[in-house]
């Protein structure tokens, strides 16, 4: 179980290091992207992959499914 899960809303580089708490030796981070979908506008509604995904630079993916688990394992989550 992860004591603490930190999801970032922004960029990492941009959060200030001092908003992490340095007693929390375990924890984990999740960087949360906007992600975009194209739709063909003859489909209706959205078609979904559960399938993990690996972006052009080679950032690891969770799936929606993934989150949810880590978010109900962790003890907080802070979201910044």
């Amino acid at each position: 179980m992860s004591a603490t899960l930190y999801l970032l809303r922004q960029q990492p580089d941009r959060i200030s290091p001092s908003l992490f708490q340095e007693s929390d030796t375990d924890m984990e981070i999740v960087f949360v992207e906007q992600a975009t979908s194209i739709t063909p506008s003859f489909m209706k509604g959205a078609v979904l992959s559960t399938e993990r995904m690996m972006g052009s630079d080679a950032r690891p993916t969770l799936t929606y499914d993934e989150l949810i688990e880590k978010i109900f394992s962790s003890e907080r989550i802070i979201v910044i």
